[in-house]
């Protein structure tokens, strides 16, 4: 007799570390507008008081609960009150992105990074100090203004950790050259000079600077790096989109492939396993209203160049005024993307899928009444994240399963208020490949070894010879 599906139901496994954090939590980006994952779906806070038009950056503790956040000009306590010395620059958010990191090695000092404005010689990155021992616990900023380097960068910047998973790595772009700035930061800080790795196409002057903006993003597990620039729209020349490999042990930048940009490239996410790469267009200058704004992935699975090259899809295009502005990464492993002066963000629900498999969704997180508008938080990417699955109850109202504890570390139980015999587990990925099989499973409550699989969503199926009861997935 051939096996039915008994119970199919959708699970993620999730490998926690000892190091599994929450700095990344809580969000505050746009007009005062917020929103926290402690509870992995996403909940709107509306008490934030930043001002975050494009670069911002929020960072929490290992709760979930804010420490401080900053649109790259002010900083903020988590009561909202702007630091002493929280003045750091007088440029407004009007950066594509700024970044916090940790100090290495310590529990109370963080590194606030401010880039150039549009590659302005006059503007310069800076690094700025947050003490969060000083001023009763609320911090105080103990030292800024700090010259990063004398190259002049984008306004890019992004940062992963180091493959000792305690120093980290610190990117920027050069201008108008093709050098990236990498920055090995340790416990002994920032060095004073960054490596310069020439590689892959540079940036051509253009009109205003324009391609100076965009972003820099990881891939969650620091291997990939892609970049764009922000090109205007009677100079193709001016346009950039870029991929490539980095070594976490060693800071290289490698192996650059030039992607199809799309005109007016602005933002960019990987999907939590590392295989697609999500861009978007901020269409900003010397475009006509005949333009449109466009939300597109490329498949980065197989490796191959040509491939990845021809692999890309277009999900949405809208047309100008509206535009897409930053996405990120959440960690409930869903890609938030921000729209200009909306109530809402878009969300791609499943970024591993390949194609509209991908499930991207407009207008779909409601943000309780604040306002986007270019940015969202910029951190670095989560590797491991929350499970956003409602619990599944019943099947057919006779079959009550309990999977536990889920997210899972190498090891998870299936209780069932039925037994078993001869039963079969697999479990697939989101694509559909089946990566694990456990078989001649018998009684009520089942052992499931996870041991080796990757940090992603899968689907769980328990077939029986016996048995034909089914039941849906559940969000």
């Amino acid at each position: 007799m051939t096996p039915k599906i008994l119970l199919p139901f959708l699970l993620i496994l999730i490998s926690f570390s000892a190091n599994a954090q929450k700095y990344g939590n809580t969000w505050y980006f746009g007009d005062k507008a917020g929103m926290h994952f402690n509870n992995c779906n996403p909940i709107p806070v509306p008490t934030s008081n930043i001002d975050g038009f494009e670069c911002c950056a929020t960072y929490n503790d290992t709760s979930g609960q804010v420490l401080f956040d900053t649109n790259g000009e002010k900083v903020w306590n988590r009561l909202n009150n702007v630091m002493p010395n929280g003045q750091i620059s007088s440029s407004g958010s009007t950066k594509s992105q700024t970044i916090i990191i940790p100090f290495p090695g310590s529990d109370s000092l963080y590194y606030i990074i401010t880039t150039c404005i549009q590659g302005q010689p006059a503007s310069v990155s800076e690094f700025h100090i947050v003490d969060m021992s000083l001023n009763n616990g609320y911090g105080d900023v103990s030292s800024k203004n700090n010259q990063l380097t004398t190259a002049v960068p984008t306004e890019q910047v992004a940062a992963t950790y180091h493959a000792n998973g305690t120093d980290i790595w610190l990117v920027l772009h050069e201008y108008l050259t093709n050098n990236f700035l990498v920055f090995h930061v340790t416990p002994a800080g920032i060095p004073a000079f960054p490596q310069y790795y020439p590689v892959g196409t540079g940036l051509l002057p253009c009109s205003s600077n324009m391609n100076a903006r965009g972003q820099i993003k990881f891939s969650p597990d620091g291997s990939k790096l892609a970049i764009n620039g922000n090109g205007v729209g009677n100079d193709n020349l001016s346009n950039l989109l870029s991929l490539y490999d980095f070594d976490i042990n060693t800071g290289v930048v490698s192996n650059p492939i030039d992607l199809p940009f799309s005109r007016g490239d602005f933002s960019l996410s990987f999907s939590p396993d590392n295989t697609k790469l999500y861009g978007a267009t901020w269409k900003a200058f010397n475009f006509t209203a005949s333009d449109y704004n466009i939300l597109y992935q490329f498949d980065l699975s197989s490796g191959v160049p040509s491939t990845i090259i021809n692999s890309k899809v277009i999900l949405d295009s809208i047309p100008i005024p509206q535009s897409f502005g930053d996405m990120k990464l959440g960690p409930d492993g869903r890609i938030y993307i921000a729209r200009n002066n909306s109530d809402f963000l878009d969300v791609i629900r499943f970024p591993n899928v390949a194609g509209a498999g991908c499930t991207y969704v407009e207008y779909d997180f409601h943000l309780g009444g604040k306002t986007s508008t270019f940015g969202l938080n910029n951190y670095i990417e989560y590797r491991n994240y929350c499970d956003n699955t409602v619990s599944v109850n019943e099947v057919n109202g006779k079959v009550k399963p309990q999977l536990y504890p889920n997210p899972v570390n190498s090891l998870t139980h299936l209780k069932l208020n039925v037994v078993v015999a001869d039963a079969t587990i697999s479990i697939s990925n989101s694509t559909g490949q089946l990566v694990k099989q456990l078989s001649q499973l018998n009684g009520s409550e089942l052992k499931i070894d996870c041991a080796g699989l990757i940090p992603v969503f899968y689907v769980m199926q328990l077939h029986e010879k016996a048995g034909c009861l089914q039941q849906r997935n559940w969000w």
